[in-house]
């Protein structure tokens, strides 16, 4: 009996202990004579365990599970991640520029980003993304991050070409709505996308959106509207931006339905085509993003923010209309999962490609101290005239190996949709200034100034982060230092340019690789099968690709030079370089010059050896091309200067 009672106290004991569910397991091995009643007193439960314990014994029998389909079941962290990595694409959010569209978040600022389409569009364009992806609309809404809103401000800098596609849409709906409500008609809203459907063949290719289809080539928007009765003489207005005086402005306008349909097919060749690139860089862009690693290549989107405006909490009268700005650059590093966040602050006023060129070298350097097997830059930013697409800037990228030591290609967004984490970065920058200066009384005065405090600010946070690194890594560039790159390097290298030999129709183009040989591929989007070729062309051709040697620190280690040995030109490739010495260890290539194919020499006397700078006769500027088997293989324009070299030696 004593055990007995030590047995049942025990059990007493772990159903007290045991949780809800677990309680009511153990209730179902009362025996079957008891009641609710009985089980309740006993164990000292509540009415509703006894009741579900009864209904689970008498369903299951003893020591069965309880099962609850009240509720449905939790997302997992895998699906909230990926809802999560959704929202914050470019092209479903886009982060907010304005200093005042940040939050706090664990008291770290995070820019705003805005929805470029309603919630019931991005969850269309999601579940098509990930079909295997099981969600509710619902549940996707309410994942949505706190920093990405629904509802935009008013915006500046859209694009034109949407933005007037937009309103001459706008005008046309109008127009069917007011006709299909006299006429007790129901029309669909008209989109582009649903002229698209109409108008392009099933499987649309590049030639159908650039009009050179012979199937869909033809039609027009007008075509498929025309196919209603419509009465084309009939009232409707619409509204349009356009440049007036090199100012934009908006108008509207009120003319005949039959006006409104010849201004949306002058529209609309124009508008496919700048579709058709938005779209295709939008999706490249991603995928180049997803497919860049620290040990192939990063890329880096970069980008001028708006000047910040240098005020203080309490100025005199007059300060206002006379105060100073300050340049900032940023530059956002994606290399696989990991992200950097560059910004380089200057007094140097001028957003231009000199800028843009020394900035490169700091961006370089931090590349190779964070990063030192990335073998490649992508460069990646909109399509800006002044400092980014324009010649004098692809030059420079034609010798971007020469001048930092590291491969570069450029991919440009199309027009207008250039928008990405760059704008948060200077809007973060920006706001914390601002911030400071009203709420503490700190005192910015000049651009040193404030790069001071942003730095700190940014270092400051490193040492309570777990990574120890900062948010944004902060750099400064004087103007002097600007103004010195381009007097010395730059202003001679693009006087030195034919200027008839130019890029022709370069906006057209938004990728620009450089081969071995400094040849420039331009291609229409980054993924345009045809592409076309161009070599710059420098008025003294001799400076391009070929120079003396007087000393050795003109060298570098994988060079190629031309070597006078016994009255033989050799095409040699430094291996090393001696300066206590002042010897060069080289690897000899066979034939001797002139010749246009190379190989590594096998002769025991002409294979590795080490010579004297007197022996180097030139330098070639930029490395020949390898090919598979290691022969080396000169352009024409190498060949023409080195032989009339040697032959004036």
């Amino acid at each position: 009996m004593k055990d007995s009672n030590i047995l049942l106290s025990g059990l007493k004991t772990l159903f007290q202990e045991s949780t809800d569910n677990e309680q009511i397991r153990l209730l179902t091995i009362s025996p079957d004579s008891w009641g609710r009643k009985t089980i309740r007193k006993w164990f000292n439960c509540t009415d509703y365990q006894a009741q579900q314990a009864l209904l689970l014994k008498k369903t299951k029998g003893l020591l069965a599970f309880p099962e609850y389909f009240s509720g449905n079941k939790h997302l997992t962290e895998n699906t909230i991640n990926v809802v999560n990595e959704f929202y914050l694409q470019d092209g479903i959010s886009r982060a907010s520029s304005r200093k005042r569209d940040i939050i706090h978040i664990n008291k770290t600022p995070v820019p705003i980003r805005f929805m470029e389409m309603t919630i019931r569009e991005a969850f269309a364009t999601f579940i098509i993304q990930n079909p295997t992806v099981n969600i509710s609309k619902s549940s996707f809404y309410a994942l949505r991050p706190r920093e990405v809103k629904c509802m935009g401000p008013s915006d500046t800098c859209l694009c034109i070409y949407h933005e007037n596609m937009s309103l001459l849409f706008k005008g046309l709906n109008k127009y069917l709505k007011s006709n299909s409500i006299e006429h007790n008609d129901s029309i669909e809203v008209i989109t582009d996308k649903y002229f698209v459907n109409r108008i392009l063949c099933s499987i649309p290719t590049e030639n159908c959106f650039t009009r050179q289809c012979n199937v869909c080539g033809m039609i027009n928007p007008s075509d498929i509207l025309k196919e209603n009765n419509i009465n084309l003489n009939e009232n409707a207005s619409w509204s349009q931006w356009k440049t007036i005086n090199h100012k934009v402005e908006l108008f509207h306008m009120d003319g005949s339905f039959d006006l409104l349909l010849d201004a949306i097919d002058s529209h609309w060749t124009n508008f496919l085509l700048h579709s058709y690139l938005t779209a295709e860089q939008r999706e490249y862009i991603k995928n180049l993003r997803l497919n860049s690693s620290d040990s192939t290549y990063i890329v880096a989107q970069i980008d001028f923010a708006e000047n910040f405006t240098i005020f203080h909490q309490r100025e005199v009268q007059g300060y206002h209309w006379n105060n100073k700005q300050i340049t900032i650059f940023t530059v956002h590093l994606k290399a696989g999962s990991i992200n950097k966040n560059v910004v380089i602050i200057s007094d140097y006023m001028l957003h231009n490609t000199a800028f843009v060129y020394v900035a490169q070298g700091l961006i370089v350097d931090f590349i190779k101290t964070n990063f030192p097997s990335v073998e490649k830059i992508n460069y990646l930013s909109d399509g800006a005239t002044n400092h980014f697409k324009n010649s004098f800037n692809i030059f420079n990228l034609t010798r971007h190996k020469d001048d930092f030591g590291l491969a570069a290609c450029w991919t440009f967004s199309s027009t207008g949709h250039g928008k990405g984490p760059c704008d948060g970065l200077g809007a973060s920058v920006k706001y914390t200034a601002t911030r400071s200066i009203i709420t503490s009384g700190t005192s910015i005065s000049s651009a040193e100034e404030f790069y001071e405090f942003t730095r700190n600010l940014n270092y400051n946070a490193a040492n309570t982060s777990i990574t120890n690194q900062p948010p944004i890594h902060v750099f400064y560039i004087k103007s002097t230092t600007v103004e010195h790159v381009y007097s010395e390097i730059l202003k001679l290298r693009w006087e030195n340019l034919n200027k008839t030999n130019r890029i022709k129709y370069i906006r057209s183009f938004h990728q620009f690789n450089v081969r071995r040989d400094g040849t420039l591929v331009c291609q229409r989007t980054s993924n345009s099968i045809d592409y076309t070729t161009f070599m710059f062309k420098t008025n003294d051709n001799s400076e391009s690709s070929i120079r003396p040697v007087h000393t050795l620190d003109e060298l570098d280690v994988g060079k190629f030079i031309i070597i006078n040995e016994n009255d033989d030109y050799l095409l040699s490739k430094v291996k090393l370089i001696n300066h206590l010495t002042q010897e060069v260890q080289v690897q000899y290539y066979e034939p001797p010059f002139p010749a246009t194919i190379f190989y590594v020499s096998r002769s025991r006397n002409r294979n590795i050896n080490n010579i004297n700078i007197d022996s180097i006769v030139l330098l070639i500027r930029h490395n020949p091309i390898l090919g598979e088997q290691g022969e080396v293989y000169l352009n024409p324009e190498q060949f023409t200067n080195i032989k009339n070299t040697c032959e004036e030696l």
